[in-house]
Protein backbone atom coordinates (compact mmCIF):
# COMPACT_ATOMS: atom_id res chain seq x y z
CA UNK A 1 0.00 0.00 0.00
CA UNK A 2 1.40 3.15 -0.84
CA UNK A 3 2.74 5.43 1.88
CA UNK A 4 0.02 8.15 1.24
CA UNK A 5 -2.67 6.44 1.49
CA UNK A 6 -1.66 4.87 4.89
CA UNK A 7 -1.52 8.24 5.95
CA UNK A 8 -4.46 9.46 5.03
CA UNK A 9 -6.43 6.47 6.88
CA UNK A 10 -4.53 6.84 10.41
CA UNK A 11 -5.62 10.10 10.40
CA UNK A 12 -9.08 9.37 9.72
CA UNK A 13 -8.69 6.83 12.41
CA UNK A 14 -7.32 9.14 14.69
CA UNK A 15 -10.35 11.15 13.84
CA UNK A 16 -12.66 8.61 14.91
CA UNK A 17 -11.15 7.84 18.21
CA UNK A 18 -11.24 11.69 19.50
CA UNK A 19 -15.11 11.60 18.01
CA UNK A 20 -15.53 8.13 20.44
CA UNK A 21 -13.82 10.00 23.22
CA UNK A 22 -15.84 13.02 23.19
CA UNK A 23 -18.97 11.06 23.12
CA UNK A 24 -19.20 9.90 19.64
CA UNK A 25 -22.97 9.16 18.76
CA UNK A 26 -24.92 10.23 22.10
CA UNK A 27 -23.36 13.76 21.67
CA UNK A 28 -25.26 13.92 18.46
CA UNK A 29 -28.75 13.41 20.83
CA UNK A 30 -27.91 15.81 23.36
CA UNK A 31 -26.69 18.51 21.17
CA UNK A 32 -30.69 19.38 21.79
CA UNK A 33 -31.51 21.14 25.09
CA UNK A 34 -31.27 23.96 27.42
CA UNK A 35 -27.44 24.74 28.46
CA UNK A 36 -26.02 27.20 30.56
CA UNK A 37 -23.01 29.55 29.51
CA UNK A 38 -20.54 30.15 31.88
CA UNK A 39 -21.37 32.77 34.81
CA UNK A 40 -19.39 36.07 34.52
CA UNK A 41 -16.79 37.16 34.14
CA UNK A 42 -15.92 34.39 31.76
CA UNK A 43 -19.66 34.31 30.11
CA UNK A 44 -22.94 35.89 30.79
CA UNK A 45 -24.56 33.07 32.38
CA UNK A 46 -27.78 33.12 30.25
CA UNK A 47 -29.30 30.27 28.62
CA UNK A 48 -29.16 28.71 25.20
CA UNK A 49 -30.08 26.42 22.99
CA UNK A 50 -33.27 24.60 22.17
CA UNK A 51 -35.58 21.43 23.10
CA UNK A 52 -35.73 18.54 21.39
CA UNK A 53 -39.58 17.87 19.19
CA UNK A 54 -39.83 14.75 20.98
CA UNK A 55 -39.76 16.54 24.87
CA UNK A 56 -40.67 20.18 23.82
CA UNK A 57 -44.15 19.76 24.75
CA UNK A 58 -43.20 18.29 28.34
CA UNK A 59 -41.50 21.73 29.14
CA UNK A 60 -43.12 24.52 30.43
CA UNK A 61 -42.16 28.08 28.33
CA UNK A 62 -40.18 29.79 32.07
CA UNK A 63 -37.59 27.58 31.30
CA UNK A 64 -36.15 28.82 28.75
CA UNK A 65 -35.67 32.31 30.68
CA UNK A 66 -32.77 33.86 30.82
CA UNK A 67 -30.90 34.21 34.10
CA UNK A 68 -32.60 30.81 36.13
CA UNK A 69 -31.08 28.42 38.20
CA UNK A 70 -32.23 24.85 38.46
CA UNK A 71 -33.98 25.72 42.25
CA UNK A 72 -35.80 28.56 40.34
CA UNK A 73 -36.92 26.30 37.01
CA UNK A 74 -38.57 23.99 40.09
CA UNK A 75 -40.08 26.52 41.94
CA UNK A 76 -41.69 28.01 39.12
CA UNK A 77 -43.11 24.44 37.68
CA UNK A 78 -44.45 23.67 41.41
CA UNK A 79 -46.15 27.09 41.16
CA UNK A 80 -47.50 25.80 38.02
CA UNK A 81 -49.01 23.15 39.17
CA UNK A 82 -50.40 24.71 42.19
CA UNK A 83 -51.62 27.63 40.47
CA UNK A 84 -53.86 24.30 37.71
CA UNK A 85 -54.55 22.20 40.85
CA UNK A 86 -56.61 24.96 42.24
CA UNK A 87 -58.34 25.76 39.33
CA UNK A 88 -59.68 22.02 39.02
CA UNK A 89 -60.91 21.96 42.70
CA UNK A 90 -62.60 25.41 41.51
CA UNK A 91 -63.95 23.62 38.66
CA UNK A 92 -65.41 20.60 40.56
CA UNK A 93 -66.64 22.96 43.12
CA UNK A 94 -68.70 25.18 40.37
CA UNK A 95 -70.07 21.32 39.56
CA UNK A 96 -71.00 20.19 42.51
CA UNK A 97 -72.31 23.80 43.68
CA UNK A 98 -74.46 23.05 40.13
CA UNK A 99 -75.79 19.62 40.95
CA UNK A 100 -77.22 21.03 44.04
CA UNK A 101 -78.76 24.19 42.73
CA UNK A 102 -82.41 24.19 41.64
CA UNK A 103 -83.51 25.13 38.10
CA UNK A 104 -85.64 27.95 39.88
CA UNK A 105 -82.53 29.37 41.69
CA UNK A 106 -83.21 33.21 41.28
CA UNK A 107 -86.66 33.11 40.21
CA UNK A 108 -87.51 32.45 43.88
CA UNK A 109 -85.94 34.56 46.95
CA UNK A 110 -86.16 34.48 50.60
CA UNK A 111 -86.90 38.08 50.70
CA UNK A 112 -86.85 38.93 55.03
CA UNK A 113 -87.28 36.85 57.97
CA UNK A 114 -88.98 37.88 61.07
CA UNK A 115 -87.49 35.13 62.78
CA UNK A 116 -86.58 37.15 65.87
CA UNK A 117 -90.49 37.65 67.40
CA UNK A 118 -91.06 35.27 70.23
CA UNK A 119 -94.85 35.30 69.01
CA UNK A 120 -94.73 31.97 66.57
CA UNK A 121 -98.14 34.16 64.58
CA UNK A 122 -95.42 36.65 64.08
CA UNK A 123 -93.19 34.76 63.05
CA UNK A 124 -93.35 34.97 59.12
CA UNK A 125 -90.64 34.82 56.58
CA UNK A 126 -91.38 36.30 52.93
CA UNK A 127 -90.80 34.73 49.14
CA UNK A 128 -90.62 36.70 45.94
CA UNK A 129 -90.88 35.28 42.44
CA UNK A 130 -89.54 37.27 40.04
CA UNK A 131 -91.19 39.55 37.86
CA UNK A 132 -89.64 38.14 34.69
CA UNK A 133 -90.70 34.29 35.26
CA UNK A 134 -93.62 33.77 32.74
CA UNK A 135 -94.38 30.19 34.07
CA UNK A 136 -95.97 28.95 36.83
CA UNK A 137 -94.21 27.54 39.53
CA UNK A 138 -95.83 24.44 41.71
CA UNK A 139 -94.27 25.30 45.34
CA UNK A 140 -95.95 23.45 47.71
CA UNK A 141 -93.86 20.42 47.88
CA UNK A 142 -90.51 22.57 48.45
CA UNK A 143 -89.31 22.58 51.80
CA UNK A 144 -87.80 25.36 54.49
CA UNK A 145 -84.96 24.41 56.49
CA UNK A 146 -82.72 25.59 59.60
CA UNK A 147 -79.32 24.77 58.33
CA UNK A 148 -78.25 25.26 62.08
CA UNK A 149 -80.94 22.85 64.21
CA UNK A 150 -81.54 20.37 61.03
CA UNK A 151 -85.71 21.37 61.47
CA UNK A 152 -87.37 21.44 58.10
CA UNK A 153 -91.13 21.43 57.04
CA UNK A 154 -93.07 21.49 53.48
CA UNK A 155 -94.82 24.90 52.72
CA UNK A 156 -98.13 22.76 51.86
CA UNK A 157 -101.20 23.66 50.13
CA UNK A 158 -104.15 26.67 50.30
CA UNK A 159 -107.27 27.49 49.76
CA UNK A 160 -107.08 29.94 46.27
CA UNK A 161 -111.37 31.19 47.31
CA UNK A 162 -111.71 31.01 51.59
CA UNK A 163 -114.79 32.15 52.96
CA UNK A 164 -114.93 32.44 56.66
CA UNK A 165 -117.34 30.25 58.86
CA UNK A 166 -117.17 27.45 56.49
CA UNK A 167 -114.24 24.67 55.79
CA UNK A 168 -112.34 25.54 52.87
CA UNK A 169 -111.18 22.80 50.26
CA UNK A 170 -107.32 23.10 50.08
CA UNK A 171 -105.24 22.89 46.67
CA UNK A 172 -101.67 23.16 45.13
CA UNK A 173 -99.99 26.17 45.42
CA UNK A 174 -99.02 27.52 41.85
CA UNK A 175 -97.09 30.94 41.93
CA UNK A 176 -96.22 33.81 39.44
CA UNK A 177 -94.27 36.37 38.44
CA UNK A 178 -94.34 39.17 40.79
CA UNK A 179 -95.86 37.40 43.51
CA UNK A 180 -95.30 37.46 47.14
CA UNK A 181 -95.67 34.64 49.65
CA UNK A 182 -95.86 35.12 53.57
CA UNK A 183 -95.56 31.92 55.48
CA UNK A 184 -95.85 32.70 58.70
CA UNK A 185 -94.84 29.74 61.62
CA UNK A 186 -97.97 29.65 63.44
CA UNK A 187 -101.91 29.02 62.82
CA UNK A 188 -103.93 30.81 60.16
CA UNK A 189 -106.65 33.00 61.93
CA UNK A 190 -109.53 31.76 59.32
CA UNK A 191 -108.18 28.47 59.50
CA UNK A 192 -106.61 28.20 56.39
CA UNK A 193 -103.93 29.29 54.22
CA UNK A 194 -104.81 31.26 51.04
CA UNK A 195 -104.47 33.57 48.24
CA UNK A 196 -104.97 37.68 48.98
CA UNK A 197 -108.21 38.66 46.80
CA UNK A 198 -109.98 41.94 46.62
CA UNK A 199 -112.34 41.35 49.78
CA UNK A 200 -109.84 39.56 52.04
CA UNK A 201 -109.28 42.93 53.72
CA UNK A 202 -112.32 42.42 55.44
CA UNK A 203 -110.76 39.50 57.47
CA UNK A 204 -108.98 41.89 59.39
CA UNK A 205 -111.84 43.44 61.03
CA UNK A 206 -112.62 40.56 63.38
CA UNK A 207 -109.20 38.49 63.12
CA UNK A 208 -105.54 39.67 63.54
CA UNK A 209 -102.84 39.13 60.46
CA UNK A 210 -99.60 39.90 60.55
CA UNK A 211 -98.05 41.54 58.99
CA UNK A 212 -101.83 43.61 58.47
CA UNK A 213 -103.95 42.44 55.70
CA UNK A 214 -104.45 45.81 52.91
CA UNK A 215 -107.74 47.27 53.47
CA UNK A 216 -108.69 47.69 49.39
CA UNK A 217 -111.86 46.10 48.95
CA UNK A 218 -114.60 47.37 46.72
CA UNK A 219 -116.35 51.10 48.48
CA UNK A 220 -119.99 49.74 49.10
CA UNK A 221 -121.56 53.15 47.37
CA UNK A 222 -119.78 51.70 44.50
CA UNK A 223 -121.92 48.37 44.00
CA UNK A 224 -125.26 48.15 42.28
CA UNK A 225 -127.12 49.76 44.58
CA UNK A 226 -131.30 50.60 43.95
CA UNK A 227 -131.16 54.34 43.20
CA UNK A 228 -134.67 54.48 42.14
CA UNK A 229 -138.23 52.54 42.47
CA UNK A 230 -140.22 51.45 45.33
CA UNK A 231 -137.04 49.77 47.43
CA UNK A 232 -134.77 52.92 46.18
CA UNK A 233 -132.54 53.94 49.52
CA UNK A 234 -133.03 57.26 51.02
CA UNK A 235 -131.09 59.92 51.73
CA UNK A 236 -130.16 58.90 55.40
CA UNK A 237 -129.56 55.34 54.01
CA UNK A 238 -126.76 56.98 51.39
CA UNK A 239 -125.68 59.28 53.96
CA UNK A 240 -124.48 55.76 56.10
CA UNK A 241 -123.42 54.08 53.61
CA UNK A 242 -121.05 57.16 52.52
CA UNK A 243 -119.69 57.00 55.96
CA UNK A 244 -118.89 52.96 56.40
CA UNK A 245 -115.25 52.30 56.37
CA UNK A 246 -113.50 50.46 53.74
CA UNK A 247 -113.65 46.54 54.80
CA UNK A 248 -115.85 46.76 57.75
CA UNK A 249 -119.08 45.49 57.86
CA UNK A 250 -120.95 47.78 59.50
CA UNK A 251 -122.69 46.67 63.14
CA UNK A 252 -124.18 49.37 64.84
CA UNK A 253 -126.97 50.99 63.08
CA UNK A 254 -129.42 54.44 63.78
CA UNK A 255 -132.91 53.07 65.24
CA UNK A 256 -135.04 54.81 62.73
CA UNK A 257 -132.96 53.39 59.50
CA UNK A 258 -134.65 52.39 56.08
CA UNK A 259 -135.85 48.60 56.40
CA UNK A 260 -134.04 48.42 52.68
CA UNK A 261 -131.34 49.87 54.01
CA UNK A 262 -130.57 48.38 56.85
CA UNK A 263 -131.29 44.72 55.33
CA UNK A 264 -128.90 45.41 52.79
CA UNK A 265 -125.68 46.27 54.92
CA UNK A 266 -126.35 43.29 56.96
CA UNK A 267 -126.24 40.71 54.15
CA UNK A 268 -124.21 42.05 51.46
CA UNK A 269 -121.25 44.37 53.44
CA UNK A 270 -119.01 41.62 54.33
CA UNK A 271 -116.38 39.43 53.51
CA UNK A 272 -118.25 36.46 52.13
CA UNK A 273 -120.83 38.63 50.04
CA UNK A 274 -118.04 40.83 49.12
CA UNK A 275 -116.44 36.90 47.39
CA UNK A 276 -119.79 36.27 45.68
CA UNK A 277 -120.41 39.51 44.23
CA UNK A 278 -116.77 39.82 42.83
CA UNK A 279 -114.90 36.71 42.39
CA UNK A 280 -115.54 36.48 38.42
CA UNK A 281 -113.81 40.14 38.51
CA UNK A 282 -110.28 40.41 36.28
CA UNK A 283 -108.63 41.85 39.27
CA UNK A 284 -110.03 39.66 42.16
CA UNK A 285 -107.11 37.24 42.72
CA UNK A 286 -104.01 39.56 44.14
CA UNK A 287 -100.69 38.86 43.56
CA UNK A 288 -99.82 37.52 46.97
CA UNK A 289 -100.38 34.20 49.25
CA UNK A 290 -100.54 33.63 53.51
CA UNK A 291 -99.11 30.24 54.24
CA UNK A 292 -99.58 28.98 57.73
CA UNK A 293 -97.37 26.08 58.95
CA UNK A 294 -99.94 25.69 62.05
CA UNK A 295 -96.49 25.34 64.60
CA UNK A 296 -97.22 26.11 68.18
CA UNK A 297 -93.39 26.55 68.64
CA UNK A 298 -91.05 28.90 66.76
CA UNK A 299 -89.35 27.62 63.62
CA UNK A 300 -86.09 29.90 63.26
CA UNK A 301 -83.33 30.67 65.66
CA UNK A 302 -83.50 34.26 66.87
CA UNK A 303 -80.01 35.34 65.90
CA UNK A 304 -77.15 33.02 64.00
CA UNK A 305 -79.81 31.03 61.56
CA UNK A 306 -79.39 30.15 58.06
CA UNK A 307 -82.57 29.31 56.20
CA UNK A 308 -83.00 26.96 53.01
CA UNK A 309 -85.30 27.18 50.15
CA UNK A 310 -85.96 23.67 48.92
CA UNK A 311 -87.74 22.66 46.16
CA UNK A 312 -89.46 19.22 45.49
CA UNK A 313 -86.05 17.18 44.08
CA UNK A 314 -83.66 18.69 47.62
CA UNK A 315 -82.09 21.21 45.72
CA UNK A 316 -81.74 24.53 46.87
CA UNK A 317 -83.58 27.61 45.57
CA UNK A 318 -82.41 30.53 47.64
CA UNK A 319 -80.45 30.35 51.05
CA UNK A 320 -81.19 33.37 53.94
CA UNK A 321 -78.65 34.10 56.64
CA UNK A 322 -78.93 36.59 59.76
Amino acid sequence: MDEGIKGILWVLVGIGLIWLFLGGPSRMIDKDGIFIKPLSPVDTGETYGKLSSWNLFDQDEKISSPNLTEKERLALELEQTEKELKEIQSNLKKIEKEEKTSLFSEKVIIRKCAGSQTDVNKEYLELNVNSSVTEKILISDWTLKSEMTGTEIKIGEASKLPYTSQINKESAVFVSGGDKIIITTGRSPIGVSFQINKCSGYLEQFQNFYPSLKKECPLVEDEDLPISGPNAFNDECWDYIESISCCETPLVFPLDMQYECRSYLTTEVNHNACIDNHKNESDFYQPEWRIFLERETDLWKKEREIIELLDAQGKIVDIYSY
